[in-house]
């Protein structure tokens, strides 16, 4: 192009001439002017878009970058399950240049972005005791997690009750619980509510510091604590199992509850009251029978208990109530009481009617065994109760005596007598004669000697009064 205009020049002028500069000059601006907007119409913009150092790529217009962001962030809010956004924003550098970059699309540096980018949010952080335990989407989840939590922990003490009614009033945590609202937790801490509270259900491993003690060994150490030797062992693994010295400290990694409660319930059971027998006699129904006149029936009552516990165990039972719903019905006991011979009815008679001049215990130094019924010579005495004679003669200081026994496994005895009615083996009846009122051997006067007896020996006597009606 320069050519031709000096070649036009020249047509019209002479070369050096005046007028020929004068054309050079003006010509010679347009040319540069026409290279210049060439040379600058050849260049391009760019924008480099760069996270964290790390250059992601090129496009061609700043406002796409603002639009991938909002892109990436509602991308990611969707895969999320809640709002996000990045944590650090990319930086953008322009770039003039007449090379040639390709560019990205407004989808392919959104994809690009939440590929490469760190997201937050706002979460609602568990605090345990000072521990901060797991980040939640809301408070609204966190506390959820919390009263599923005493929810579970009631319907579990409820279950365990058998033959009863458990009303769980109120369950409270016993740890330190907080609820903290941060603007700025990364979104990859935030986890949905059925994940924490399997966490918190799960417990978490507690170390501890052990000093063995003089005759422990890794059993008994581990068991104390619930563990397994090899977890002990595990958990300890400079350790010789076999040479532990009592000084020696073990490091155990004891499970824990990450939750523990206290509860306050009512208990309402329902017990049986036990009924009664009553007796009643019969005396055409021969001694030794007996038949039932009426069945007896339990009553009922209802006991309320208010209870509280720490982690399921009781530590305070208090009664607060206690109603009877159904009266107990006694059981009736017909008992025959016609004498049979050899047969006992279970209730001794008076076998003297007489006034008692001396009553068992001590008397003159020594044991009296039994009571003295005043009666005159001659006087029947009758057996107390049915049975067996077992003897029947002259002994000793006792005089003429007879000794019976029973089928409940009592002995009577009868001393001082003047004549002797039966014979041993005899079955005698309640009430028969078995002899008469004497003074018989060591003896002060006509009376009768009682004794009853556990067994045949005088050392056996028990006070007879007990016995008799």
């Amino acid at each position: 192009m320069y050519k031709r205009v000096l070649a036009w020049i020249g047509s019209h002028a002479p070369p050096g001439s005046r007028r020929w500069w004068a054309a050079l000059v003006p010509a010679a601006i347009v040319v540069y002017l026409f290279g210049t907007t060439v040379y600058v119409q050849s260049q391009s913009t760019y924008y480099r878009v760069v996270m964290d150092g790390r250059p992601l790529g090129y496009v061609a217009g700043q406002e796409t970058v603002g639009d991938a962001v909002a892109l990436a962030e509602r991308n990611a809010s969707r895969e999320y399950g809640f709002p996000v956004r990045l944590a650090n924003p990319p930086a953008v550098e322009q770039i003039i240049t007449h090379e040639r970059y390709e560019t990205l699309s407004l989808q392919a540096l959104a994809e690009r972005l939440q590929a490469a980018g760190d997201f937050l949010t706002r979460a609602t952080v568990l605090v345990v005791d000072g521990q901060e335990v797991a980040a939640l989407p809301s408070k609204e989840a966190a506390q959820s997690v919390l009263d599923e939590l005493k929810a579970r922990y009631a319907r579990r003490l409820e279950a365990s009750v058998e033959g009863g009614r458990l009303d769980v009033r109120r369950v409270t945590i016993q740890q330190s619980i907080r609820l903290e609202e941060r603007d700025d937790v990364p979104a990859d801490r935030v986890r949905d509510a059925v994940d924490v509270l399997a966490q918190l259900m799960g417990g978490k491993q507690a170390q501890r510091v052990h000093v063995v003690r003089a005759g422990e060994s890794p059993w008994t150490i581990a068991s104390a604590h619930g563990m397994t030797v090899a977890e002990l062992l595990g958990a300890n693994p400079g350790v010789d199992p076999q040479r532990l010295q009592p000084g020696e400290e073990l490091r155990l990694n004891v499970p824990e509850p990450w939750i523990s409660f206290e509860s306050e319930e009512v208990l309402t059971v329902t017990e049986r009251i036990p009924f009664a027998t009553r007796r009643e006699y019969d005396a055409n129904l021969d001694a030794g029978k007996q038949r039932v006149k009426q069945e007896g029936e339990y009553g009922e009552k209802q006991i309320t208990y208010a209870l509280r516990r720490r982690d399921g165990r009781i530590v305070e039972q208090r009664k607060v109530e206690e109603q009877v719903t159904r009266q107990p019905v006694d059981r009736i006991l017909v008992i025959g009481t016609k004498p049979v011979a050899g047969v006992s009815t279970g209730r001794l008679i008076w076998p003297l009617r007489g006034r008692i001049t001396s009553g068992y215990g001590p008397r003159w130094g020594a044991m009296h065994t039994g009571i003295d019924i005043d009666g005159a010579t001659g006087q029947a005495v009758r057996a107390a109760d049915g049975g067996t004679v077992v003897s029947a003669g002259w002994d000793g200081g006792y005089g003429y005596a007879v000794q019976i026994r029973h089928d409940s496994g009592l002995y009577t005895f009868y001393a001082h007598m003047s004549r002797i009615a039966v014979d041993v083996g005899d079955a005698v009846a309640q009430g028969q004669v078995i002899g008469y009122v004497g003074s018989t051997g060591r003896s002060t006067g006509s009376h009768l000697h009682f004794e009853v007896r556990r067994c045949t020996s005088p050392g056996c006597a028990v006070p007879p009064l007990g016995f008799l009606p």
